[in-house]
């Protein structure tokens, strides 16, 4: 990481832009013939951010995400394995392991984060990934978009789900930074954790109680 330039005072002499407001422009695709495209819905995208003290109004990129909202209850409605439809791709098939030998359940350690021993609906929002610009980070972006996120697309979900990840060792995870890797993993960990996302036990995932959240009302 490049040190900044600091002036006499001590001040960064090019401190980050201040973001003001944020929106994320989300695509998305439908099609009765893509085979589980009826039931997982992908969206993908960029975020936009507009600046304090901008006097032109004008909107920056700031980011990518990608989501995925899955309705498993149409899908079982309809026969539809939800194991073999979280298959279907590797951006899903990391969230197989929530899903429980039981019939029409979760896996025990997510009934059990729960507090329910049988959790009749298995929708869940899945927020697959999150890129934030090095200029507009260290302003809370990430959690102001999980929380939008969750707002937005979490109505009808039972959980959100996410596997931490830090991009910058994409591909790139090594015996030799394999200790950075954890510790920067780690590091989001605890920075998600503040959105109420907690670890699932046996696992790389982070869950979300969707229920716990809309009825108390915990927006931020």
């Amino acid at each position: 990481m490049n040190k900044k330039c600091a002036d006499t005072d001590g001040k960064s002499a090019n401190p980050k832009p201040k973001v003001f407001t944020f929106r994320c422009a989300f695509k998305s695709d439908m099609s009765e013939n893509f085979e589980g495209e009826l039931y997982v819905a992908e969206y993908w995208g960029r975020l936009f951010v507009s600046l304090e003290d901008d006097q032109d109004d004008k909107e920056y990129v700031a980011g990518e995400a990608r989501l995925f909202v899955i309705n498993a209850e149409a899908a079982e409605r309809d026969g539809e394995s939800l194991l073999e439809l979280l298959d279907l791709r590797a951006e899903t098939a990391a969230y197989m392991p929530l899903i429980g030998k039981e019939a029409g359940n979760f896996s025990a350690s997510v009934c059990k984060k729960l507090g329910e021993d049988m959790v009749f609906s298995r929708n869940m929002l899945i927020l697959d990934r999150l890129t934030i610009r090095p200029k507009f980070r260290g302003q809370e972006l990430g959690l102001r978009y999980l929380r939008t996120a969750v707002t937005r697309f979490g109505i009808g979900c039972r959980i959100a789900v996410m596997k931490p990840f830090p991009l910058q060792f994409e591909s790139n995870v090594t015996e030799s930074n394999v200790g950075e890797f954890r510790a920067a993993t780690s590091k989001l960990k605890k920075y998600y954790a503040r959105e109420g996302f907690e670890i699932l036990k046996g696992s790389d995932l982070m869950i979300l109680d969707l229920d716990k959240r809309f009825q108390d009302g915990e927006f931020g």
